[in-house]
């Protein structure tokens, strides 16, 4: 996995929180320009690190820790045996996730959280926007046996449900969700869903699933809606709420008893929309969730029972 210098950066001023480190000790230690490294230090105050900056002896940049996601922080609100690892930046949480899971370093269920992507992946190979302190970006990183069933369509709709669950819990706030789990507030999207699989070519079985969940809680600065001006609460308990609300949903998921939930929060339905479904675009009127967690599109020429897609 390449590291970008302003993460390399990131985590050396971390290594020696609250202590300068001057510009010319961090230029030598990575070979670069000072240069280099003040731009890596602009995107890094961009991207919400506190990243304080002065000349003079003994000085040059210092980190100034917010606050601060752990997974000692998270643990201690869980229900749930789950292994949590957190990291200041990732570019991905689901491309790191992947990767752990194909090389055999994950082989029990964990979560892994970022502080911020710095690459992070919407569907279709879209960016989401992830800066610091403003958000929850996570991924569930799942082994699969040969002998677990997996019912993806069912699976993405209990995640979105997991995930309004968390909300209404937290802060009151009643979610929308656009298919096929697009979260929205408000009528502005708030987050996002990326389910992702990992297949073994010679039994065509599911090996391990990787679930990408991305809120924005706080920020004001991007694209995206967001859900309060000001969290009364931590970041880690909102993970540790979302992680239990996933997993007690995870365990009995195939049932199909939330998608009454999921109903009662899809936006689109009885509109007339547009889904784009791999390569192509279906238009129609979105009739209804059947109980395998489809979505019924009733086109000009049939019925369409949908599995997947999302709402453009």
């Amino acid at each position: 996995m390449t590291i970008s210098t302003a993460e390399i950066i990131l985590n050396l001023l971390i290594d020696h929180e609250n202590e300068w480190v001057s510009g010319q000790e961090l230029a030598t230690r990575l070979n670069i320009s000072r240069a280099a490294i003040w731009k890596a230090i602009t995107k890094l105050s961009a991207d919400g690190f506190t990243i304080e900056s002065q000349r003079g002896p003994g000085k040059g940049y210092r980190y100034i820790p917010d606050e601060k996601m752990s997974a000692a922080g998270i643990t201690h609100d869980l229900q749930h045996n789950i292994a949590v690892q957190v990291f200041d930046s990732l570019p991905s949480t689901n491309v790191y996730a992947k990767q752990v899971l194909i090389n055999g370093e994950v082989t029990e269920p964990t979560v892994i959280i970022a502080n911020i992507q710095t690459r992070g992946t919407g569907h279709f190979g879209r960016l989401f926007d992830s800066p610091a302190q403003t958000g929850l970006y996570l991924s569930f990183a799942l082994p699969i046996t040969p002998e677990q069933q997996v019912v993806p369509n069912l699976l993405a709709t209990a995640i979105a449900v997991a995930v309004g669950r968390t909300v209404k819990a937290l802060f009151n706030i009643d979610l929308d969700f656009k298919w096929i789990n697009n979260i929205y507030y408000q009528g502005q999207k708030v987050g996002g869903i990326l389910t992702e699989a990992i297949v073994n070519f010679e039994t065509q079985t599911y090996s391990a699933l990787i679930v990408g969940i991305g809120l924005n809680l706080t920020n004001k600065q991007t694209e995206l809606g967001y859900l309060t001006s000001q969290l009364a609460i931590s970041r880690n308990q909102v993970a540790a709420s979302l992680i239990d609300q996933f997993l007690s949903l995870y365990d009995t998921y195939q049932d199909g008893k939330f998608l009454d939930d999921y109903r009662a929060h899809f936006s689109d339905l009885g509109k007339n929309v547009q889904i784009q479904c791999a390569q192509k675009t279906l238009v129609g009127k979105a009739i209804r969730i059947d109980n395998d967690g489809r979505l019924i599109l009733k086109t000009a020429v049939d019925l369409q029972k949908l599995s997947s897609g999302e709402t453009k």
